[in-house]
């Protein structure tokens, strides 16, 4: 094992984001994991709308007895006490999308004050919200694809202003919700006059919305793994199957293709490598993360997005890149757990400072 002694590791799964079944099928891939490399597994699940189930439904997901956890109906606060009464050391959450990898179930594990595998809350919000990440990227000096934010307010008030803005960019342009995953609410806009309908599309999921560049070129992914010092993987590539890689090629018609590792020469598979580490470094990103690029030329590439909860499936690209590079499941997931507490131990390290630093600002006093 890594150095850490743990043996009960709370896999947390499910949620309430339309990933709710590939969340379901990343738990069974890491709960046997976490088993090969001697953990023992406490199912922690989430159904769909929100409620934690006990250990009997949830072991039943995990068994492949079950595609989701069907909703439960009752208020969701007091279902909590299947988390507080797990008693677990460690929590390994693998709850995919909103609720899950955007802050909101890592702020939950703070208060609670157990390790958990993946980044922190700040970084997790971050990356969930593609303007933000843009922003913190482009400042950390990274390559990103050029775009124009758009709210709510703006453009109800003054649409055609809005479009005005929108005229230094050459169709085709893509238009996304600034939170959200698995590509929902994206469209590949053809032309200027479907850009206000695909602009209200995307209103839908937010209250925010990013028009960006239309990129030639090929989807690229790199795994980061790590907390003081990250290191990257192997270099693994997306072909997809429609147009561009969006919720139906990725979940409902399996037309992708998911190639590990990508035939890339080796200086452009240190840049890629190099980038991927210090993305995840200017988000303040800790644990695990996929990094995915759009290679427009041998010398010319941008990051698209940075996954922090990436998924774990039998066909998942970040386990994939990591074997490929020379950790199995075991490993990897031993690593996480290992991370999880090391980081835990520099919070309770850096509370106890804080509070040091109080009481003897207080004894000093007259």
């Amino acid at each position: 094992m890594a150095g850490s002694d743990i043996k009960r590791v709370g896999l947390i799964f499910g949620g309430r984001s339309v990933e709710h079944q590939v969340s379901v099928s990343s738990a069974r891939t890491i709960a046997r994991a976490l088993g090969d490399a001697g953990h023992d597994v406490a199912p922690l699940g989430i159904a769909t709308d929100g409620c934690w189930v006990d250990s009997a439904l949830a072991s039943r997901a995990l068994a492949g007895e079950l595609d989701d956890l069907p909703p439960q109906g009752v208020p969701i606060a007091p279902t909590l006490r299947h988390l507080l009464d797990a008693e677990v050391d460690v929590l390994f959450p693998i709850v995919h999308g909103t609720w899950g990898e955007d802050g909101t179930l890592q702020g939950l594990c703070e208060m609670v004050d157990l390790p958990y595998v993946g980044t922190g809350v700040l970084s997790s919000a971050a990356a969930m919200d593609k303007a933000v990440a843009k922003q913190l990227l482009e400042a950390a000096g990274l390559p990103v694809v050029g775009y124009e934010l758009i709210d709510r307010q703006s453009f109800n008030s003054s649409p055609d202003a809005v479009l005005r803005r929108l005229e230094r960019f050459e169709p085709p342009v893509f238009v996304k919700p600034s939170v959200g995953g698995s590509s929902v609410g994206i469209t590949k806009v053809p032309n200027r006059e479907c850009l206000r309908t695909s602009i209200e599309h995307a209103l839908r999921f937010d209250d925010r919305v990013i028009v960006e560049h239309s990129i030639t070129g090929r989807e690229l992914e790199c795994a980061v793994l790590g907390y003081q010092q990250l290191e990257a993987s192997a270099i693994g590539e997306i072909v997809a199957g429609k147009d561009f890689y969006d919720y139906a090629d990725k979940y409902l018609e399996d037309g992708a293709q998911l190639l590990a590792p990508a035939d890339l020469d080796a200086a452009t598979t240190e840049r890629l490598k190099e980038t991927a580490v210090k993305a995840f470094a200017a988000l303040s990103g800790w644990g695990m993360a996929r990094v995915d690029f759009l290679l427009e030329s041998p010398d010319r590439f941008y990051i698209n997005e940075i996954n922090t909860l990436p998924g774990f499936t039998s066909i998942s690209m970040y386990p994939r890149l990591w074997e490929i590079s020379g950790i199995d499941n075991a490993g990897l997931v031993d690593r996480l757990v290992d991370i999880a507490v090391r980081r835990h131990r520099d919070r309770q390290r850096l509370d106890r400072g804080i509070k040091d630093w109080i009481a003897e600002l207080s004894a000093a006093r007259p």
